[in-house]
């Protein structure tokens, strides 16, 4: 196996076909790390805050075996500590601009992901990617194989490894039938669902119809009013995620390339015609994701649109045949009570023993100790 440095688009973009390959290989065959995804990622932020490519490509002979999508930033700690940072690409936006894209890391051909841990640890010791002084490895799943192999050999090298949880990702393992998805719900939920369903004819006067983007002609105007319902809803704080100029440019690129390779659910909750919710889902590997959705605020108190949009989707995704319904990052109440299962992510980070890694626990302590001595104080006036 010999490793080599990917460092500019018109490389990484190259390889576009190889990697398809290794994705379909592997056991990390997510959206968010394919080149439809990631490419679009950085062609739109990738000019942004000083970033460089340091993707690191794995071969045994021809043959990619590897990938780890890696970009190289300095980045300031607590506005002050300078440091030199590697972080997955589709990751490290500023707040009002992240695309929260969940399950990242490295992509290894299935029985290879010891070995492409190993070359990859190997070559960041040998400085393949330059000097840095921290990696940070976000939303990488818990059950990946990569987890525990990544901070052992990077602790292996002197590294100091923190691995936190950091989010849990409710789920639908779907059954055959939509009979067996309810009876794998508790009983207070499966009503919570055949009620929600029930309601929604009662008070809306029709039943709820998913209508679901399939011509390219349609993509664009129902994308529109996916925008316009999600900023209804949060037209009393800051608009919305699609508020964000990158965040929006981001989706519009990849929602028609995902939507010719099949991989879009997008669409409208109608009652009566009228559309009243959005969904802006992704379905990859047998899995449906959901992403983004909007509703209308203009209606009965009683009708749950949220619970009822979701539990049309499910049992869309059980006959078609789907294997399962994720709900991504954020344990929301709702996304709770319809998923039997959660798994959770993680975010690994490993500092250079280094002296601004030591600054920088210093000043944790530093800040821990004042805002106890705070606590102490308030409780002391309060007595």
């Amino acid at each position: 196996m010999h490793c080599r440095l990917v460092t500019s688009l018109a490389e990484l973009d190259a390889m576009r076909e190889d990697w398809e390959a290794l994705l379909a290989r592997s056991d990390s065959n997510e959206p968010t790390l394919s080149p439809l995804w990631l490419l679009a990622w950085w062609r739109i932020y990738g000019g942004e805050g000083n970033r460089a490519l340091r993707v690191f490509a794995f071969y045994e002979g021809k043959r990619l075996v590897g990938l780890v999508p890696l970009l190289q930033r300095d980045t300031l700690y607590r506005r002050v500590l300078p440091f030199r940072r590697l972080e997955p690409l589709a990751s490290g936006e500023d707040e009002a601009d992240e695309t929260c894209s969940d399950y990242l890391g490295p992509i290894a051909e299935r029985g290879r992901e010891e070995a492409v841990a190993q070359e990859f640890v190997v070559a960041l010791a040998k400085g393949a990617a330059g000097p840095w002084d921290e990696i940070l490895l976000p939303s990488m799943s818990a059950d990946s194989p990569f987890t525990p192999l990544l901070a052992r050999k990077l602790n292996a090298i002197g590294a100091k490894v923190y691995v936190q949880t950091s989010a849990s990702c409710p789920f639908v393992p779907l059954p055959p039938t939509w009979d067996e998805y309810l009876l794998a719900l508790s009983s207070k939920h499966r009503y919570t669902v055949r009620r929600a369903l029930r309601d929604f004819e009662k008070e809306m006067g029709a039943p709820p119809v998913l209508d679901v983007v399939s011509r390219r002609e349609d993509l664009e105007p129902t994308f529109d009013t996916l925008v316009e319902l999600h900023a209804e809803r949060w037209k009393e704080g800051h608009g919305g995620v699609f508020a964000s100029a990158r965040f929006s440019a981001f989706h519009r690129t990849i929602a028609p390339a995902l939507f010719e390779r099949g991989a879009l659910d997008l669409g409208l909750l109608r009652a009566d015609g009228r559309p009243i919710g959005a969904f802006y889902n992704f379905v990859w590997n047998g899995k449906s994701y959901f992403y983004q959705s909007g509703r209308a605020l203009d209606v009965p108190r009683g009708v749950a649109i949220g619970i009822v949009m979701h539990a049309l989707l499910i049992r869309r995704a059980i006959e078609r045949g789907l294997r399962e319904y994720d709900f991504l990052a954020g344990a929301s109440r709702y996304k709770l009570d319809l998923s039997p299962a959660v798994r959770h992510l993680v975010t690994i980070r490993a500092a250079q023993p280094r002296l601004v890694e030591h600054a920088r626990r210093t000043t944790e302590s530093a800040i821990r100790h004042v805002r106890t001595l705070r606590h102490a104080l308030r409780t002391e006036e309060s007595i």
